[in-house]
């Protein structure tokens, strides 16, 4: 059997061998018999494309040697041989350098995973086998990653690779508390694939070759561009084998921080296609020159139309088998007994060329492979034809159940819609199934199928087009009629199976019921495999296939298309395209209304408002999560209700209106009380002690937090524990009490690693080495800080980004490195600006003020270093009066105040902290007090 992921180009099909694990290489290379030894042997050696060999070898030899990665676009046209070439390309990599690992691996395929091409990579890497059970392929996947990154950080890289893979471990905690953050596990998962790979690579080099490129998901493509960017310093030659619509169907495949190759694979030369037609003829004889210039000229240098073309002269009888017998022992005299019988001996064989059948078919030869493929199609028995346009309606891939469902089907339409009698059905037995196989056995042995060795669908035997074009070529030629008939058939087919409900067999059964014209079923079926795909965290196949659900339904289906323009917005929400979100939740605003919803238009409110909040538009955010609650209560909808106050109490936090926002939360506390939803309940008083402890009420801030704590103990929920307790470290250290918070960031810290959060770790880094810097313990603050910031450039959150590299800066700025300090908090405002994070912009600027002030740098041109740090201070308080943080506005008021007076502008300097003490008392901070006793030093 060959595999379902090798093309057949020069008749010649390779398969991967995976080898032990931990073995120089994962894979060897052979080439199996198409046909038995009595059948014409159409397997050739590699003719040609040397030129693109030696570019492909020099390519490696130099990632190689420079231990730098290399990216290649290798594309060619259908039947070019690309596929061919890169598998050679390998085979010669391995014979080369004895260290190269070659892992090949497709990302084609209808339906398939987001990560399917990945999926297949590691199951080669680790040696997973097909019999393997799920615990058997996770105990493999553990070990390899054990081996490659060692034993601390084998239980993260595993288990974030076994989410990607499929092979998922369940209760994980690793990938359970980044459930709700899609976004966040989808770059562990990155990480973890580059950790493992930049291990393996030590060992190395590392060829990773990804066939039918066009064909693969946003989610695979986002990966690739990963590795290409963070491979840079490593041996790793990524070899990317495509048609040449890659571009149009990836159109910014290849865009990126990272060089790429591209080689364009054109057509065979004449004498190179002469070559390849002689040596497929070699059992049959020399090609007449009529025939050598045909395909010269006519077939464009496509092996897979020469390949085609022999196949058709076998099928057209041009080509024909010589039976010839070798006589064994001499013959007995006439009337003589013998004592030894004499026989005849078999010998292999032998084929020839038909003169009258090849002068016939030299005249009418087809011009091209689509012609070629519709001559031999033409030839080809009816039955055989039959079964392959019902194979056809399957899809690239089918299986031998569902070609014998409608071969069965037919007969319905004759008698009983229940089918036919048992009796009859006990006459009948199973000869359509051995029919239906014994004549896909020919077909195989014709190069128009194969058997795949790993099905699937469990249990059964699954069968695919030895090359795409086929299958769409047969599939253009059935009629409407049948053709949506067999669609509807082969969707029932599907959903009967045990697993006809998970998500990718539900995202085919919706195609096989779009193409029936069954638009409210295939809808049905596309949201099934889009929430199953939303669940694992597939955000970009979620959103296709909420599209394609959209695009399925009628217009009278308005309960649906607000459900799935709700769980649309959602997921673009998630994965932070605030436009696209905010463009989806309008139309199930519109659509709410226009079916007289509360309840949904109050959804459509409340998600509009927290994108707006995401975009650091807080005013507007606070109008849309108002009119949010508005209707809410007008709908009796207490959850909702409950739902948006705490939502309405964080952004009043976050504009620091303090005393409104503690109401809005108490509000949404004692609501989530009387509901039971003690998660709900542990976010409130989180919320809740965030507001108290802004507003100086360290003690009423400790108490939320700590009954936080237990409810999210009792309820397993390691993430909040460690949320609650880097909240208490805070409280602490607000409080001065600097072994306190200490104390509770380390054993955060210490959950935090346990279940591999990262975003987490680089917080609490954070706090720690601030604690560090304000000890006057410059050395360790320094190293803490950088420790977190390496995270967080790996987690690439450019939020965690620009506060951890502004706080640097200030570290920097205390230990007497100006320059350092300067670089760090003008990086922190670029991260900032670039993220479109205001409130991160305006902390930056601050930052720069406190640098500015400091230095006599001076990069405005006016030759005054005061108006340089007034400048940064003045546009960071200009960005919180313009979004209305006034705690935010008060500590930069007070900032500027201060360095006013120091440098003898003492009356403009008292009236800013005149103006910062009235907000801090206003707002009910302690800082107010702080404040008030300067300006009454002052006079």
């Amino acid at each position: 059997p060959v595999p379902a992921d090798v093309e057949l180009c020069h008749n010649c099909r390779t398969e991967r061998v995976p080898q032990a694990l931990g073995s120089d290489t994962e894979e060897t290379e052979r080439a199996p018999e198409l046909m038995p030894s009595s059948e014409y042997d159409l397997n050739v050696k590699f003719i040609g494309r040397k030129p693109a060999l030696e570019r492909l070898r020099r390519i490696l030899t130099g990632c190689r040697d420079s231990r730098e990665m290399a990216f290649v676009t290798l594309t060619g046209e259908p039947g070019s041989g690309k596929t061919r070439l890169a598998r050679e390309f390998g085979r010669l990599a391995r014979g080369a350098m004895q260290q190269a690992r070659v892992l090949h691996t497709v990302c084609g395929g209808p339906g398939a995973a987001p990560y399917a091409a990945f999926q297949r990579l590691f199951t080669a890497r680790f040696g997973i086998s097909e019999g393997d059970s799920a615990r058997a392929a996770r105990d493999r996947i553990k070990a390899g990653c054990t081996e490659a990154v060692g034993e601390r950080a084998a239980l993260e890289c595993a288990h974030l690779i076994g989410e990607l893979t499929g092979y998922r471990f369940e209760s994980s905690p690793v990938v359970g508390p980044l459930a709700d953050t899609p976004a966040q596990l989808e770059v562990r998962m990155f990480i973890a694939v580059r950790r493992f790979l930049v291990a393996d690579a030590r060992k190395g080099p590392l060829l990773l070759v990804f066939d039918e490129a066009e064909r693969a998901t946003p989610e695979t493509v986002n990966l690739i561009h990963y590795l290409a960017a963070g491979l840079a310093a490593q041996p790793v030659m990524l070899l990317c084998v495509a048609r040449p619509t890659l571009y149009d169907v990836h159109s910014a495949f290849g865009e990126g921080d990272f060089s790429v190759e591209r080689i364009e694979l054109g057509p065979l030369s004449p004498e190179e296609s002469q070559s390849l037609l002689q040596a497929l003829l070699k059992e049959a004889g020399a090609p007449p020159p009529e025939l050598l210039a045909h395909v010269r000229d006519r077939l464009g240098g496509s092996p897979r139309s020469i390949v085609d073309l022999t196949r058709l002269m076998l099928e057209a009888g041009v080509i024909r088998r010589k039976d010839v017998s070798k006589p064994g022992a001499p013959a007995a005299a006439p009337g003589k007994d013998l004592d030894v019988t004499v026989r005849t001996s078999p010998v292999p064989p032998a084929w020839a060329l038909d003169g009258k059948a090849l002068r016939t078919f030299i005249g009418k030869l087809p011009g091209s492979h689509e012609e070629v493929l519709s001559e031999r199609l033409r030839i080809m028995p009816a039955a055989e034809r039959d079964l392959l346009e019902k194979a056809a309606a399957c899809g690239e891939a089918f299986w031998l159940d569902a070609v014998v469902a409608l071969v069965r089907a037919a007969a319905l339409e004759r008698g009983d819609p229940d089918g036919p009698t048992l009796g009859e059905i006990a006459k009948a037995g199973d000869r359509s199934r051995v029919a239906a196989a014994e004549t896909l056995g020919k077909l195989e042995r014709r190069g128009f199928v194969f058997e795949s060795p790993k099905a699937q669908i469990p249990g059964e035997r699954e069968w695919r087009f030895a090359y795409q074009p086929l299958q769409e070529i047969i599939y253009s030629g059935i009629a409407e009629g049948p053709r949506m008939r067999y669609h509807r058939l082969i969707a029932q087919w599907m959903e009967l199976r045990p697993e006809g409900r998970n998500e990718e067999e539900q995202e085919e059964v919706g195609r096989h019921l779009e193409r029936a014209g069954d638009g409210e079923g295939a809808a049905a079926r596309y949201r099934r495999a889009a929430d199953a795909a939303r669940n694992r965290y597939f955000n970009d196949k979620a959103i296709r296939l909420y599209a394609q659900a959209l695009q399925c339904l009628g217009k009278e289906d308005l309960a649906q298309r607000i459900h799935l323009w709700h769980d649309l917005g959602s997921v673009y929400a998630l994965k932070g395209e605030s436009d696209a979100a905010l463009g989806a939740f309008e139309r199930m605003l519109r659509l709410a209304w226009v079916v007289a919803s509360r309840v949904k238009g109050a959804v459509a409110f409340n998600k509009m408002g927290r994108v707006w909040r995401q975009k650091g538009d807080l005013h507007l955010a606070l109008e849309y999560l108002e009119r949010g609650l508005e209707l809410f209560q007008q709908a009796g909808d207490a959850r909702g209700v409950a739902g948006s106050l705490d939502d309405i109490g964080q952004v009043l936090w976050m504009l620091g209106r303090y005393d409104e926002a503690l109401d809005r939360s108490a509000a949404a506390l004692e609501e989530r009380r009387r509901l039971g939803d003690e998660r709900s309940i542990a976010a409130s008083l989180s919320n809740i002690g965030m507001i108290e402890k802004d507003r100086g009420l360290f003690d009423e801030a400790e108490s939320c937090h700590r009954e936080a704590l237990e409810l999210r103990r009792e309820i397993g929920d390691r993430m909040g524990e460690a949320e609650s307790a880097k909240n208490l470290g805070i409280i602490a250290a607000e409080r001065g009490d600097l072994e306190g918070a200490r104390r509770e960031w380390e054993e955060a810290l210490k959950t935090a690693q346990e279940i591999g959060a990262l975003p987490m770790q680089s917080m609490l880094l954070n706090n720690l080495g601030e604690i560090a810097v304000w000890e006057g313990n410059l050395a360790e603050g320094r190293r803490t800080l950088e420790e977190a910031l390496s995270i967080a450039r790996e987690l690439e959150d450019k939020r965690v980004l620009s506060d951890l590299v502004r706080n640097l800066g200030l570290c920097e700025l205390a230990s007497g490195q100006i320059e350092r300090a300067r670089a760090l908090c003008h990086e922190a405002l670029d991260l900032a600006q670039e993220a479109k994070l205001r409130d991160f912009e305006g902390r930056a600027l601050l930052a720069l003020g406190e640098v500015y002030a400091s230095t006599v740098f001076d990069d405005s041109g006016r030759g005054d270093k005061h108006a340089t740090a007034e400048d940064y201070f003045a546009r960071g308080i200009q960005i919180y009066r313009e979004i209305g943080n006034e705690a935010e506005l008060a500590r930069g008021l007070e900032r500027l105040g201060k360095y006013r007076i120091e440098h003898g502008d003492v009356g403009a300097g008292k009236k800013m902290l005149e103006e910062a003490a009235l907000i801090f008392g206003r707002l009910g901070m302690k800082a107010g007090d702080r404040v008030k006793k300067v300006v009454e030093e002052l006079g």
